[in-house]
């Protein structure tokens, strides 16, 4: 198995860079699927994160109204947060360390890209962020509230808008962190260039990005916001030669 190296701050939050977090995500897949650094093709989402990453999974109610997508559990705990739909209450649930919860919305008909984009997210965190949060005690504070070991991540939009990179505190660094890995191991940088190159250059600026996003949605099996994101993080396409 594949084990990464890169710098980290005293308190073990990961330092990295887009161009070290795609090397990272590249070397995973040509350890798990040496296929897919070959060829453009949809990543088995599940099988990297639960056979080769050697994670759990488990489905519940996350909260009342869907804001938390996805939980990443880095220590065994009985204080798990969740919401019980019958009861229309919260509860206290126990569950083990290594262990990815996915919120049950992401089990409904038409959520597919969501669900896969948020099994790469939690995945980031298990690859980057295990270190520092089993070296929280039970009672830290994560992200502003009293969690113990695990980090819940927010159903925000993939491209949302952020506060400046100047004014990021850990907690939005290791967000961006998972973000990006999420897409760099859905949608790997080589195979990316690797599937555009193979587009025909002879059409207007916006017909071609329009192509690319179309590929890139059909080959990956990503939303098109997704597919979209990860061509203006790559530097393909911007927001100014972009029209929706």
């Amino acid at each position: 198995m594949y084990f990464p190296s890169y710098r980290i701050k005293r308190n073990g939050v990961p330092i990295l860079s887009k161009i070290e977090i795609d090397n990272i995500a590249e070397a995973y897949l040509q350890d798990f699927c040496p296929k897919a650094m070959k060829t453009p093709m949809e990543l088995d989402i599940d099988s990297f994160i639960q056979n080769y990453l050697g994670l759990k999974q488990d489905f519940q109610y996350l909260s009342h109204n869907g804001i938390y997508l996805g939980m990443t559990v880095f220590n065994d705990t009985n204080k798990l947060p969740v919401y019980d739909p019958i009861t229309q209450q919260a509860e206290y649930i126990s569950t083990k360390a290594g262990t990815i919860i996915i919120d049950n919305s992401l089990l409904a008909l038409g959520q597919e890209h969501r669900y896969r984009y948020t099994m790469g997210h939690e995945g980031g965190h298990n690859i980057f962020h295990k270190h520092y949060f089993t070296c929280l005690s039970s009672q830290s504070i994560v992200f502003g509230r009293e969690l113990g070991a695990m980090v819940q991540c927010r159903a925000l939009p993939i491209a949302s808008k952020t506060k400046p990179v100047s004014q990021w505190d850990d907690g939005d660094r290791m967000e961006w962190q998972a973000n990006y890995m999420s897409s760099a191991l859905l949608m790997p940088k080589t195979m990316v260039y690797h599937l555009i190159k193979s587009l025909l250059p002879n059409k207007d600026d916006e017909i071609r990005y329009k192509d690319y996003i179309y590929k890139i949605v059909r080959t990956f099996n990503v939303s098109k916001q997704a597919a979209e994101y990860r061509l203006k993080q790559l530097g393909i396409i911007s927001n100014n030669n972009f029209t929706k």
